[in-house]
């Protein structure tokens, strides 16, 4: 099989895992509402919008338009700072965790249903390479930060 094939068969199924329950449910951990929530909840004690907007790598409007519809949920908490009146300090509140502890749950069952379905064989294995992709693409994006040749 020639690059060119490896390449579009690469593609090809990066495609459609993109379509997956189990892809979907792990994006909502990685972008949104439920990125937010995670952040919010995994931090020791409150953190600044700010901060929050550079966790999630998203703008600062994006991340006020998130915390805007968590906090008419009830899921999180703003306070003014004690530390800075001109800032504010999120939190998330006991609802917001049960909110998060629910959606955590079922992706949790998502991937044991893989889990089981694959084996531990191919786990591990599917695990080394998303491991060695993942590593490369930081090493890409180190020599980018610094300077560095692209791809």
């Amino acid at each position: 099989m020639d690059k060119t094939q490896l390449r579009d068969g690469l593609m090809r199924e990066l495609r459609r895992m993109t379509k997956l329950d189990i892809i979907a449910g792990l994006r909502e951990f990685v972008e949104g509402e439920i990125a937010a929530l995670y952040c919010l909840n995994e931090a020791e004690g409150a953190l600044a919008p700010s901060q929050l907007s550079e966790e999630l790598k998203v703008s600062r409007a994006r991340t006020a338009n998130i915390l805007r519809s968590l906090r008419g949920k009830g899921f999180v908490e703003m306070d003014i700072s004690a530390g800075d009146r001109r800032k504010m300090d999120v939190r998330c509140t006991e609802a917001g965790r049960a909110f998060l502890e629910e959606k955590y749950t079922a992706v949790l069952r998502l991937f044991e249903a893989y889990v089981d379905a694959l084996g531990e064989e191919d786990i591990l294995q599917l695990t080394r390479i998303l491991d060695k992709i993942v590593s490369y693409e930081e090493q890409v994006q180190a020599k980018t930060n610094r300077g560095g040749a692209e791809r």
